[in-house]
């Protein structure tokens, strides 16, 4: 039909081959606080281990807020202290894992929080 708009194709579902990661549609990264802007979404955070049942664990965010994670089911658990997680938030304290990747059993988790902070706040532009 002349004068439409033809519809726009989706992106193209593109995995990392280092992380396993989707990066076809990038998800914001957050601490503890941030999480409550973004029920329903996907995002990333980077938690260190408290506890794990084998299908939730409990991480202490950047920021020293402690979220559920529920783990993604037949999946490897993550193996090190520190985790980043990309998944969606169910609610301000609980994330639903799509993936995750081991990030080490030492990690600057001050130095993480003011990324997160900076990458919503003044500087959001340059990370979306």
């Amino acid at each position: 039909v002349i004068g439409e708009t033809p519809a726009r194709a989706a992106p193209p579902h593109v995995v990392s081959p280092i992380t396993q990661m989707d990066t076809s549609a990038p998800a914001p990264r957050v601490n503890g606080e941030l999480m409550a802007r973004f029920v329903g979404k996907k995002v990333l955070l980077v938690g260190k281990t408290e506890t794990s049942d084998g299908s939730t664990m409990t991480v202490k965010t950047s920021d020293d807020k402690m979220v559920t994670v529920s783990l993604l089911a037949g999946a490897a658990a993550p193996a090190t202290s520190f985790v980043q997680f990309e998944g969606m938030v169910d609610a301000a304290d609980r994330l639903t894992e799509t993936n995750h990747v081991d990030f080490g059993n030492e990690f600057d988790m001050y130095t993480y929080n003011e990324l997160a902070k900076e990458a919503n706040g003044r500087s959001a532009a340059l990370f979306m």
